[in-house]
């Protein structure tokens, strides 16, 4: 496998369009600002490796390809800054654009077709190339936690005093706020 520098769009120029013939490569993208969910995300302007191959078929290129990042997060509980490695995967299937009799590409032609009860939206082969921003974006998010914890029995944090539950002990004397107006009686 050939490592290459690029953006999320990737030429076809290695790849023969009769059905049967493969390419594999390792490309080196820049995670872009937003792609997270509300706390964990990947790390803007990180490096994303992703190991593509591309497959040749009747209808168009599937597309097989694991991505690896950098996430950073918040734990849902306590609220305490996390970072870790992690891959997603995904496989799509990039058709061909339609064409006429002649072969030539049809210009405005219809990208959504329903297939059973839910509605799917294809991808297209673009001027020889894939783009792969929203696939890579959509299998990262959706494998990112919603609510990612520290540990599994984080305790969060104390709601008197804002501290970490799990530190120590948290004791406070919780006082009935209709009883405080009597509180200085009992000090005198």
């Amino acid at each position: 496998m050939n490592v290459e520098e690029s953006g999320f769009i990737v030429p076809l120029t290695h790849l023969q369009r009769r059905p049967g013939n493969m390419w594999e490569t390792e490309l080196a993208l820049r995670a872009p600002a937003d792609m997270g969910v509300a706390l964990a995300q990947v790390e803007p302007d990180s490096e994303l490796v992703a190991e593509v191959r591309l497959e040749s078929v009747l209808d168009g290129v599937l597309a097989t390809a694991s991505v690896h990042y950098q996430v950073i997060a918040e734990c849902a509980r306590c609220l305490e800054a996390l970072e870790w490695g992690d891959s997603s995967e995904f496989v799509e299937l990039f058709l061909y654009p339609e064409t006429d009799s002649r072969g030539r590409e049809i210009q405005g032609g219809d990208h959504e077709w329903v297939e059973g009860d839910s509605e799917s939206v294809a991808r297209f082969i673009e001027n020889d190339s894939l783009d792969f921003e929203e696939v890579i974006r959509d299998a990262i998010v959706l494998d990112l936690p919603l609510k990612p914890l520290c540990d599994p029995d984080c305790q969060g944090l104390c709601a008197t005093c804002g501290e970490k539950r799990d530190v120590g002990a948290h004791d406070h004397v919780v006082q009935d706020p209709r009883w405080a107006a009597l509180e200085s009686l009992r000090e005198e």
